[in-house]
């Protein structure tokens, strides 16, 4: 009777342990290797913003230092360097929400940068954030999935 009493408790048991571990499943977009892919692309964009910033600081020095007639000119140049600062800085920090909207956002300040990066003048630092760039967007597209939210969160 006993026997018979914990083959039924644990056959009880296991359809709640069965249940249980329904209930705990981890979803794709909560695994640890979704949540690691998605630190290492805040931590790309958060860096890209750091250049963008720094390069728009240096451009305002060296305006100054050189006080030539082209004053519009690097003022906008300087301007547009903190403007794609802040969009990369405003990626980083959407695609953490994991909602779809701020994956396409990342993904077109992506683009425009290296349509604009590979159409201009090409030097050492253009090579760098165009690799930050190339990297950032492979690694959006390859976990695409993981950015489904579609609720706004504030």
């Amino acid at each position: 009777m006993d026997a018979m009493r914990d083959d039924a408790g644990a056959h009880n048991f296991g359809k709640a342990g069965l249940e249980a571990d329904k209930m705990q499943t981890i979803s794709p977009k909560s695994s640890p290797k979704a949540l690691n892919s998605v630190l290492v692309a805040q931590a790309l964009f958060f860096l890209n913003a750091a250049i963008w910033s720094l390069l728009g600081v240096s451009t305002l020095v060296r305006m100054a230092d050189r006080n030539t007639g082209h004053a519009i000119t690097g003022w906008i140049i300087a301007l547009l360097m903190f403007g794609n600062a802040g969009a990369m800085l405003w990626a980083g920090v959407g695609i953490g929400k994991r909602q779809k909207r701020f994956f396409y956002f990342a993904v077109a300040v992506l683009a425009i940068n290296i349509i604009l990066t590979v159409t201009d003048q090409f030097g050492l630092l253009d090579l760098i954030t165009l690799m930050f760039d190339l990297v950032l967007l492979g690694l959006l597209i390859a976990t695409r999935k993981r950015y489904s939210h579609h609720e706004l969160t504030a």
